[in-house]
């Protein structure tokens, strides 16, 4: 009774987690674009693993073992998988950054919306997970939305579209590594091994890229480190808890996220076809939570 009380809970907690991870991504990316211009995206990669590492040195000394948190970062279980997750959270980051410098925030959403349609796709053959014909029509009602919303942008395309595309195919990679280190790794430690490797990948290129942030600037730094080190830890958490094509539908909602900033922050109103594109990822949202939910 316990063991299914603790399932339910976790596959209403999953969504939940993977809407405020897009919401928090979201919000990183704003803060990134509003960076563009005044420091590299490679540079602003750099500071917000280093700051993540900086914060995990300051808070050790008041953990239960220090030892072992430093043990723990420095070899970790799995490592090369961790790794290797890492890597594919790192170089997604640094591709969508230049893509938000570029385009519009709905349409790099937009465009990352391929995410799903990826991962529904590749969670039978590689995890073993049962995809069916509901999970389909929700992930297919989402992307029809997203290519709506997208339909303004489309007829003048921009190449950085193709950087927003590459991305996913990077994040794709790191959820999926994540799901299969279920039960091995927890937030914490996926978060922190992406940051040793960004940190270790992006730091040779400093000399050429290093710009000097002012104070505004390094305050908008520190934002997107936080938001984004706490999207990555909150996806995590959801990949723990639940199997990951059932989470894709929910990823759609982060499209209202960037509405909301694009409106807010842009003036930017979505049109009214743009409308009905939301219309259909709510929906597609709304049959993956009703595919979601446990029987009674």
């Amino acid at each position: 009774m316990a063991a299914a009380r603790g399932q339910w809970r976790d596959r209403a907690v999953a969504p939940a987690l993977v809407v405020l991870s897009g919401l928090l991504y979201t919000a990183g990316y704003v803060t990134s674009k509003l960076l563009a211009g005044r420091v590299d995206a490679i540079q602003l990669t750099f500071l917000r693993c280093a700051l993540l590492l900086a914060a995990f040195a300051a808070s050790t000394p008041f953990a239960a073992s220090p030892g072992a948190a430093w043990r723990r970062l420095l070899f970790p279980p799995r490592a090369r998988d961790m790794r290797l997750a890492g890597l594919g959270v790192i170089g997604s980051s640094i591709m969508v950054i230049f893509a938000y410098a570029r385009m519009p925030v709905v349409e790099v959403s937009a465009v990352g919306f391929m995410g799903p349609i990826i991962l529904t796709a590749l969670a039978g053959p590689i995890l073993g997970e049962r995809v069916g014909a509901l999970r389909w029509l929700a992930v297919g009602l989402g992307f029809g939305g997203m290519l709506v919303v997208l339909r303004p942008g489309m007829a003048g395309f921009q190449p950085a579209a193709l950087l927003a595309l590459a991305g996913q195919f990077a994040y794709a990679g790191y959820q999926i590594v994540t799901r299969r280190l279920r039960g091995i790794a927890d937030a914490r430690d996926l978060t922190l091994q992406a940051a040793i490797v960004g940190t270790a990948i992006t730091a040779p290129t400093l000399p050429w890229l290093w710009s000097h942030p002012s104070a505004a600037d390094w305050a908008m730094i520190v934002a997107f480190a936080a938001l984004q080190a706490a999207g990555q830890v909150t996806l995590a958490m959801a990949l723990q808890r639940a199997e990951m094509a059932g989470l894709q539908p929910w990823q759609y909602v982060k499209l209202l996220w960037a509405v909301g900033f694009d409106l807010l922050l842009f003036g930017l109103w979505p049109d009214p076809v743009a409308a009905i594109g939301v219309a259909l990822i709510l929906a597609g949202t709304a049959l993956a939570a009703s595919r979601a939910a446990p029987p009674r």
